[in-house]
């Protein structure tokens, strides 16, 4: 993916940034990051450690700040207010669960250890709860002292 400098008006591989040696991958670097940044010259994101705690003590991951505003400014650039890297995450999640894939698919794609982690990034469908009861309650009568 070639980043397009505003500024300069040109793009990364314009500069030479994310080309392979060999010439392999039509050109490109099949190692170069997907997103590059440019202050000076191109250069991958930076990461940091976001620490948390959990029921099983204190975890690490890894984020990226200025992919997150990167995120952030396509979304609102699309007219999303209130996107995030997070927010797309929680939205393919919920999609994901309504056409219909499995649960340890979706932990998967996510990368989540846990289905519990995942199903809390799955907004619920009224209809697929409905759909549900009907379906648990298709078989069972109504006491007539209820009725």
């Amino acid at each position: 993916m070639a980043k397009f400098n505003a500024f300069t008006g040109r793009t990364s591989i314009t500069e030479k940034a994310m080309l392979s040696d060999d010439g392999s991958y039509g050109g490109l670097s099949g190692e170069s990051p997907l997103f590059l940044s440019k202050k000076g010259v191109w250069r991958k994101f930076s990461f940091n450690v976001k620490r948390y705690k959990t029921e099983d003590g204190e975890k690490e991951t890894l984020i990226c700040s200025s992919l997150e505003n990167l995120m952030r400014e396509i979304f609102k650039g699309a007219g999303i207010q209130g996107g995030s890297s997070h927010s797309g995450r929680r939205t393919l999640a919920t999609w994901l669960d309504r056409k219909g894939c499995d649960l340890e698919l979706i932990r998967y794609i996510l990368n989540h250890e846990s289905p519990e982690m995942t199903l809390e990034y799955i907004d619920p469908s009224s209809e697929r709860i409905e759909h549900a009861y009907k379906n648990l309650m298709s078989g069972v009568e109504m006491p007539d002292g209820l009725k």
